[in-house]
């Protein structure tokens, strides 16, 4: 459709007015923006809006909000403090990315994955400061020289386990969303597996969960937080397409719902709801009726 309407001084308009906009709000996908753009009288699908983006390299909110940043000093100057906030998250996303395709995710040595097996196990029970790498090569069968072979210390052993967890949970939610184009079916599907990672059996998700639920030191907490920002971009873009009425926060909306999300870990019974049913309630009976 846009190949066809190129030629056209209409959709030329639409087109700057697409990129413009794409400087203005950067922080904003193509849903809301196409909504904007309606609001201004400039009727173009979201489909049609990120078309728009893709051909002129700014299909990411990480490209448009470089795109707005420009160089030299006065790129601090044109963000906001909120925009500023979620280049540095985008940034560290890209970088997470860009690891886990060069490491090749949890393949490698075999006794490497055993080793991160067993530390989940022993992390999940006794959590980070009273668990010992003596500990955990002892439940792994090695010498706890062997250990350094494939992790420098016992934070670079518990930060790899929490990667691999995020990895896992990166995955199933995006396994569980594809080809639903309904968003709020979506934010169910996904909230669905992050109840279900967290109350499951899964000793590497356990890991994960629990860090989502604890703080750890600063100098940990960051090298952490450097994983959970991949993950928390998912359900920003898909909070992102929700229609919503304008004074919804849709940042605070994200941060209460995962924090409604993790407390599942404390109270979840097995033989009560099911992470499914549980999501079905909080979505369908509790968020789109209350918003």
């Amino acid at each position: 459709m846009l190949s066809c309407l190129a030629m056209t001084g209409i959709a030329r308009s639409a087109k700057n007015a697409a990129l413009a906009l794409a400087k203005e709000r950067p922080e904003i996908g193509k849903v809301r923006a196409a909504r904007e753009l309606r609001s201004r009288g400039i009727r173009l699908s979201p489909s049609a809006v990120h078309a728009i983006w893709k051909l002129n390299g700014l299909a990411t909110s990480y490209e448009r909000l470089r795109l707005r940043a420009g160089r030299g000093e006065a790129s601090k100057a044109a963000l906001s403090d909120s925009q500023r906030g979620l280049l540095r998250r985008a940034t560290i996303s890209r970088r997470v990315t860009a690891r886990a395709g060069a490491n090749g995710g949890f393949s490698g040595h075999p006794r490497r994955n055993e080793l991160i097996e067993v530390a989940a196990g022993v992390f999940s029970a006794k959590g980070y400061d009273r668990a010992s790498l003596r500990e955990i090569c002892a439940a792994a069968g090695i010498l706890p020289g062997s250990m350094y072979y494939h992790f420098r210390s016992k934070e670079d052993l518990f930060v790899t386990v929490h990667a691999e967890g995020f990895r896992q949970l990166n995955e199933a939610v995006d396994k569980a969303v594809k080809g639903n184009g309904d968003p709020w079916r979506r934010l169910e599907a996904a909230i669905a597996v992050h109840i279900a990672a967290l109350v499951g059996n899964n000793k590497v998700l356990g890991v994960t969960g629990t860090s989502l639920f604890h703080a750890a030191g600063p100098a940990l907490q960051r090298k952490l937080n450097r994983e959970r920002a991949a993950y928390e971009e998912r359900f920003r873009q898909m909070i992102d397409g929700l229609r919503l009425p304008s004074d919804v926060d849709r940042t605070l909306l994200r941060l209460n719902l995962l924090g409604a999300l993790n407390w599942t870990r404390i109270w979840y019974r097995p033989s009560k709801k099911t992470p499914a049913q549980i999501a079905d309630h909080l979505v369908n009976r509790i968020l789109r009726r209350s918003l």
